[in-house]
């Protein structure tokens, strides 16, 4: 399981905003990857359980009290990353072009991501998502 750093109080990263809501959610694919001109162990073709965590926060919920429904959430990042699972990281945009690491994974996902979460309520916000590739090893990517 990735670890995450607890919040004692969420800070909005909007000017001038307390942020009152935030919710995160896991999700996991499996795939392989390997680095290109690089020079050590992860140059050669190798697998990860990845785990991939979306924080989205804002400041209202709904009229059932939510922010964001977790079922919207996880069609969203399974649109996103579903074609990754059980597959080789490097024959997919854009990691065909560009090396699949835990820091490029999880800016190709926010990116994909940014624009169809206030979508999906009109207040939320992504604040970040973390991809991990193992239990302790995780990057973590915000805008």
């Amino acid at each position: 399981m990735m670890q995450h750093r607890p919040f004692s109080r969420c800070q909005g990263r909007y000017q001038g905003t307390q942020t009152m809501y935030q919710i995160c959610k896991t999700y996991s694919f499996e795939a392989a990857h390997q680095l290109r001109n690089y020079e050590g162990d992860c140059a050669r073709l190798h697998g990860h359980h990845w785990e991939v965590s979306v924080c989205i926060e804002g400041q209202e919920l709904d009229a059932i009290g939510m922010l964001l429904d977790f079922g919207d959430v996880k069609v969203a990042i399974q649109a996103t990353i579903g074609h990754y699972d059980h597959n080789f990281l490097n024959e997919i945009p854009p990691f065909d072009e560009i090396n699949p690491t835990a820091e490029l994974i999880a800016r190709t996902i926010f990116r994909a991501l940014h624009d169809r979460i206030p979508q999906l309520a009109a207040t939320a916000r992504l604040v970040y998502v973390q991809v991990g590739e193992s239990p302790t090893a995780w990057a973590r990517y915000w805008e």
